[in-house]
């Protein structure tokens, strides 16, 4: 779950990570009750990246002017993403930029800090880039000698390790996939404060938080309409150009699946992860939900049944099947229960393909027919 700045910034103040002050508006009328002083900054409130390439970033001389800019900006749409909030803050005089960051290593199987001397836009392009592993239990001294490999000295180094430090700890304790400041800024006198703010929550964390219960609604901006029902069912939906639908359990199955898809010269329309305890009323919204997407031809099921049963899939597949009788369907399960299902799907007219090589040779081939998906699916 994305934050918007606004927020990461009020969670990163709970961790005492300096940041300038600053009010949400959804208003220009509200500017006359901020005196923070002239210039303002004012940040358009959006869950996308490019802001300020977009223009969504401008500064008000004063307060018809600021009030002007707000009206524009809050008619602003970054990346088809309509801006409904601005941040506003007083405009900070920067003597240098840093961009610094935690996330999660998969290769190194520990978080990292990602840090660079230069911050703002397309840091990944800056040679001066530094990644340390982060090593458990955490020690202070790993933040101090981040800020020295950035080339800084005395007080400012003790400053942006301090907040390199606190960085961590609110990375760690929220269960965050990501924790950035960019840019983290040192201002003329030397103080360092975080000018801008991204986190991303993990999302199989949120129940551990009550603080982010019921956010998701929220925070749903950028998805399309069935992305985000299907997020707000539990389900892990990305859709994609292709015209193989494709419905599995497991994140790793799935991505191998759609890399199966690929090999054999398929497309695939979607990514769904239906998780690994579905049962046949999740599975069924999930069919519906990839049977709506007009692009898809043929849709591909590959279930490997533990938590999940496959005669609770199979439940789900001959309810689907009946109110969709021309859908063209692809189907394998496999594990828990497999041999029930497959009688279950046996008596409904269906069949099951154990092995996944031909499962996906018959989708691909399927998908490539001149065939509409209105003939009467053959499985």
């Amino acid at each position: 779950m994305n934050l918007y700045e606004y927020e990461a910034k009020e969670i990163f103040a709970d961790y005492g990570i300096t940041i300038p002050p600053g009010v949400r508006i959804t208003k220009p009328e509200q500017l006359a009750a901020i005196h923070f002083g002239y210039p303002l900054t004012l940040k358009c409130q959006v869950l996308t990246g490019g802001r300020g390439k977009a223009g969504g970033i401008k500064f008000g001389k004063d307060l018809k002017d600021a009030q002007a800019l707000a009206k524009d900006l809050l008619q602003l749409s970054i990346k088809g993403i309509k801006t409904d909030s601005l941040l506003v803050e007083p405009k900070v005089a920067i003597a240098k930029e840093l961009y610094l960051a935690v996330t999660l290593d998969r290769s190194r199987g520990c978080p990292i800090f990602i840090a660079s001397a230069e911050g703002g836009v397309e840091i990944e392009s800056s040679g001066k880039v530094v990644t340390m592993p982060i090593p458990y239990p955490f020690h202070p001294y790993v933040a101090r000698e981040l800020a020295k490999q950035l080339g800084l000295s005395k007080k400012v180094l003790n400053k942006v390790a301090d907040i390199a430090t606190k960085l961590y700890q609110c990375y760690d304790e929220m269960d965050l996939d990501l924790a950035e400041i960019n840019p983290l800024v040192i201002t003329e006198g030397d103080d360092v404060l975080a000018l801008d703010g991204k986190i991303i929550v993990n999302d199989d964390s949120i129940d551990r938080h009550p603080e982010f219960q019921g956010w998701e609604k929220d925070h749903l901006a950028g998805l399309s309409d069935r992305e985000a029902r299907a997020k707000m069912l539990g389900l892990n939906l990305v859709e994609l150009d292709g015209n193989i639908g494709i419905l599995c359990n497991g994140a790793g199955l799935t991505m191998a699946t759609m890399d199966m898809v690929k090999y054999f010269g398929g497309e695939p329309a979607n990514f769904l992860d239906v998780g690994g305890g579905s049962d046949k009323d999740k599975t069924l919204f999930a069919l519906d939900i990839v049977n709506e997407n007009p692009d898809v031809k043929v849709i591909l099921l590959n279930i490997l049944g533990g938590i999940t049963a496959c005669d609770e899939v199979a439940g789900a597949l001959i309810e689907f099947i009946k109110q969709n009788p021309h859908r063209q369907m692809v189907v394998r399960l496999r594990g828990n229960n497999q041999d029930k299902a497959a009688q279950m799907l046996a008596e409904s007219g269906l069949k099951l393909i154990p092995d996944l090589e031909t499962a996906v040779k018959e989708a691909v081939a399927k998908s490539k027919s001149n065939a509409s998906t209105k003939e009467v699916a053959k499985v």
